[in-house]
């Protein structure tokens, strides 16, 4: 029973997440065909950007910064990572079907 609530929990938090996320949005919206020619460079400049500001977080959280600061810098974290992959994908979809980059 547990297992049932927990299981149909998490399918709710991530119908809701993909609905609602600005990044969620946007990886959606480069993914469409006509902006396949944007995906690469503009996946790679918010990789770059989530990166800064999460190492900028990350170094105020260290020098003794409030705490509530953690989220936000792992949610930076998990946003350059969920990028940088769109922006590898994005080029090897490019190479798959002989377009240049």
């Amino acid at each position: 029973m547990i297992l049932m609530v927990s299981v149909r929990l998490a399918a709710t938090v991530h119908a809701y997440l993909d609905a609602y996320a600005p990044t969620n949005i946007l990886i959606r919206a480069l993914r469409t065909t006509e902006a396949q020619r944007l995906a690469l460079p503009v996946s790679a400049v918010l990789t770059v950007a989530y990166g800064l500001l999460g190492a900028c977080l990350t170094s105020i959280i260290n020098s003794d910064g409030p705490g509530w600061l953690n989220p936000i810098a792992l949610l930076c974290a998990w946003n350059t990572i969920k990028c940088g992959w769109v922006a590898v994908c994005s080029t090897a979809g490019r190479r798959a079907i002989g377009q240049r980059l």
